[in-house]
């Protein structure tokens, strides 16, 4: 069955990446949440997707740059959300880990570099929360993914990519993973999906909003789908599977 990952949470219910869109998408059926992390300038990972914050000086600072003190005063909601702070990752972690949900931790690359030392900061922090057997790292930069296997060999890596790649399957392979997570315009070519999964590469597009696009991934099965509205896809998954047991 296809998972439903909720992407940055239940973003359409509570603001992006915080833990009130992690809770939401629990609530809401999710069986995995994807989520972003930066790295602050004393190491602490920070869960938002845009590489910088707003303090309360009006001031735009890039993540990298900030402390945790600084971190803390920054309001990611908005007027009809209320307060909402960038949450660190190990609070996330904390509040996911007796759900049993997947989580997809997305290793987001700095301002102008890759941020040194986010792939041992990660990896840390997932064996902290002793999730292990339940987090997938992804991320642009794959050269960084590489790098968590200096780390940590058995953590369940996934290339991103959105620009169409010749046979992404075979990329993914050689890079010695066993997933990707491509943009679901990449896949839309004919023998796309059919070629990953003789490869024997799990695939989960992102975003996939369009109904139909939703449809097609699910009827062809592929490992999870990555959506801004969780509850909605859950409630397709659900209709799609009535409606093959009634044709059944």
């Amino acid at each position: 069955m296809t998972q439903i990952w909720a992407h940055r949470g239940a973003r359409l219910v509570e603001p992006e990446n915080t833990l009130a869109a992690m809770d939401a998408a629990v609530t809401g059926g999710a069986d995995g949440v994807e989520l972003d992390v930066h790295l602050s300038a004393d190491g602490r990972l920070v869960v938002r997707h845009d590489p910088w914050l707003a303090l309360p000086d009006g001031a735009c600072v890039p993540i990298g740059s900030l402390t945790r003190s600084e971190i803390e005063l920054a309001d990611v909601g908005d007027a009809s959300s209320g307060v909402h702070r960038a949450p660190f990752l190990r609070e996330v972690l904390d509040l996911l880990a007796a759900t049993g949900v997947v989580v997809n931790i997305e290793m987001k690359v700095g301002v102008r570099s890759p941020y040194r030392g986010i792939a041992s900061a990660v990896v840390d922090a997932v064996r902290q929360a002793r999730m292990q057997d339940r987090v997938v790292l992804s991320s642009f930069d794959h050269v960084g993914l590489l790098e968590v296997r200096d780390h940590d060999a058995a953590l369940e890596l996934a290339p991103l990519y959105s620009e169409g790649l010749a046979r992404a399957w075979d990329y993914t392979l050689m890079l010695g993973m066993r997933a990707a997570h491509p943009q679901i315009d990449t896949i839309r070519r004919p023998g796309t999906l059919e070629s990953f999964r003789a490869a024997q590469v799990s695939v989960r597009p992102w975003t996939v909003n369009d109904e139909a696009d939703l449809r097609m991934l699910l009827l062809a099965e592929v490992d999870a789908v990555i959506v801004d509205d969780p509850a909605a896809a859950v409630l397709a998954r659900s209709a799609l599977a009535r409606e093959r047991a009634f044709s059944a």
